[in-house]
């Protein structure tokens, strides 16, 4: 096809005159673009417009930049590059690249310009593609400030829940410090120091806070009563059950261990709590009598180490959890003790705690450390037991509260 031919087919000169098509033929060249080749930049110059001959253009905003925008892509008989020519400053506002190999019809700028005086048809129509490339460049910005807005309100919320997550995580770890300190206030570290009897307790919690508790408790010159309970919770609900138990406890008279047992059950029944479910082993140790009196309710059994058998016995004796129905059973047990004897209580998390292979230590490895280690001081014996266990774990991450407590019995020191 000649461009005589091609020129006739370009509907912006539909109305020109044979001596207007042979003006623009005279002038007009063919200009070949190698794939990703650009015709022009955005901000160049503008001496001439141009319509396509053959393959494809891409007009580009922003060329390079994080902002690169295609604005659309030009196909054969495209007319473009013509705004440049009317604008003022006569710079282009985008670039044109091709896409594939392509022709363009380069039209200088002076026959251009006469084109436009002397056809005012072709000016008419110039006039109504400048306003329909506005209007798309305005809807376009429009749209893009919309964007942007939405973008904006998004990142806007995205920040204020961002900061209402921070403050919200922050009290919450404040709570939870709190609720650790109150914690570590009411485990006893100091026992009481009566003749003959030495006594040593760790806990160490799953989770931030520990359902765990014990206490002990001077009730004369030769009587201490000696609690060990597990909330069968864990966390901060646990905790929580744990300090409103001991603190009812802690209110109570030390009355036989059955009696106060049974009267402890009635007050947690009464809480109506469904999480106020405790195991316990409340006990009194006379010292100058040399007897254990307890009551185990629901609660691992403790483990009595005889010295001079060097051997382990659990303590017998049934009964259910606290808080489970105001007709719990509980059954009052007592044992003697001899001199160099070891009481040994413990919470379920000893004995479940786990090793990568998922097996539990056991009560069977318990009761083995307890007789290797029963003839050392209190701290020595509480030392080994829970050594042994870190050895078994071998790092594995506890999946329960542990507690140990142990008391040595040894009225002839």
């Amino acid at each position: 096809m000649s461009q005589m031919e091609f020129l006739r087919r370009v509907p912006l000169f539909a109305d020109l005159s044979l001596e207007g098509l042979q003006m623009l033929d005279s002038q007009a060249r063919i200009r070949a673009l190698p794939a990703d080749a650009w015709l022009f930049h955005q901000r160049d110059r503008g001496d001439a417009c141009y319509v396509v001959v053959s393959g494809t253009l891409r007009l580009v905003l922003e060329q390079g930049s994080s902002e690169e925008t295609t604005l659309g892509l030009l196909g054969v008989g495209a007319f473009f590059g013509e705004l440049s020519l009317l604008e003022p400053d006569g710079t282009r506002a985008a670039g044109a690249i091709a896409v594939v190999q392509s022709e363009v019809l380069e039209i200088p700028i002076a026959a251009f310009e006469t084109l436009l005086h002397t056809y005012p048809a072709i000016a008419y129509n110039m006039l109504r593609r400048v306003a329909a490339h506005v209007r798309r460049s305005d809807e376009r910005r429009l749209e893009d400030l919309r964007h942007k807005n939405r973008l904006l309100t998004d990142a806007y919320t995205a920040l204020e829940q961002a900061q209402a997550e921070a403050l919200r995580r922050a009290r919450a770890a404040r709570e939870l410090e709190l609720g650790r300190e109150l914690q570590r206030r009411l485990v006893p570290t100091i026992f009481p120091n009566l003749h003959g009897v030495v006594i040593a307790a760790a806990t160490f919690p799953a989770y931030e806070m520990s359902g765990d508790f014990y206490e002990v408790r001077q009730l004369s010159e030769h009587m201490l009563s000696i609690v060990m309970a597990d909330v069968c919770d864990k966390g901060a609900g646990a905790a929580l059950v744990m300090a409103m138990a001991k603190g009812l406890l802690l209110g109570m008279d030390q009355r036989h261990p059955l009696a106060l047992v049974e009267r402890f059950n009635q007050l947690i029944r009464a809480t109506n709590l469904d999480a106020a479910v405790i195991t316990m082993v409340y006990s009194h140790l006379d010292i100058a009598r040399r007897r254990f009196t307890y009551v185990r309710a629901g609660h691992d059994w403790p483990l009595h180490y005889r010295a001079k058998q060097g051997r382990v016995t659990m303590l017998e004796g049934g009964g259910m959890p606290v808080g489970i129905t105001e007709e719990a059973f509980f059954e009052e047990m007592h044992t003697d003790l001899e001199p160099g004897d070891a009481l040994v209580f413990y919470t379920d998390g000893l004995c479940d705690a786990r090793n990568f292979a998922g097996d539990t230590y056991g009560r069977e490895r318990l009761i083995s450390a307890v007789q290797a280690y029963g003839r050392l001081p209190a701290h020595g014996l509480a030392d080994a037991i829970l050594g042994d266990v870190r050895a078994f774990q071998s790092g594995t991450p506890p999946i329960d509260d542990l507690t140990l407590l142990v008391v040595k019995f040894n009225p002839e020191a």
